[in-house]
């Protein structure tokens, strides 16, 4: 997978910090989108850790800019790195620490939040190139090199999240575009 070595810099020292502090914590976003099929470069980093570690994470790294505090939800920033304790309605809770895989990028082997958790997120974000994302571009790429996705967990997920109708229209558009990326292979949607 490309990456871009500047913004992957403070990856290990980061992750040590984390780790050593015995925070859970996984990447998601653009670089879990990279381990998970998307090539394209690398350029930041977003770290989800469970909203209850917002204040150790705060205390663990004080040079951090505090971007956002509100109701579940902590957004610390360093250079090229932001730091998520909590995302509103999705959270690193055990059903997706459950699913957490480890995945080198930029020579450090790191957990990455399950490729389902990550492509609902970009799905329900879906911002495009005029913002300077590649949402659905990288919602392709995670499906067109997955062999297989677990449908029921992520139908799961996404009833958890706000706007129901909104998630349903989401997944409805998974599902078809999965099987236009699979067809050729006879599988279906899963199960």
């Amino acid at each position: 997978m490309p990456d871009d070595t500047q913004s992957l810099a403070s990856l290990g020292e980061i992750a040590a910090k984390l780790e050593g502090a015995g925070i859970r914590w996984a990447l998601f976003a653009g670089a879990a989108a990279s381990a998970y099929g998307a090539e394209r470069v690398i350029t930041d980093l977003d770290i989800l850790v469970p909203h209850g570690e917002a204040q150790r994470l705060l205390e663990l790294l004080p040079e951090a800019e505090l971007v956002s505090l509100q109701p579940g939800l902590t957004h610390l920033a360093l250079p090229e790195v932001d730091l998520l304790a909590g995302m509103g309605a999705v959270d690193l809770d055990a059903p997706m620490a459950a699913r957490i895989t480890r995945h080198e990028i930029g020579g450090v082997r790191v957990p990455v939040i399950p490729r389902e958790d990550n492509i609902l997120l970009k799905a329900t974000w879906g911002r495009g190139a005029d913002q300077g994302k590649h949402d659905w571009e990288d919602v392709e790429a995670m499906m067109a090199s997955a062999p297989a996705l677990d449908w029921q967990y992520l139908r799961w997920r996404a009833s958890t999240l706000d706007k129901p109708a909104q998630m349903k229209k989401i997944v409805a558009r998974l599902e078809g575009l999965w099987r236009q990326l699979h067809r050729a292979e006879g599988e279906g949607q899963g199960e």
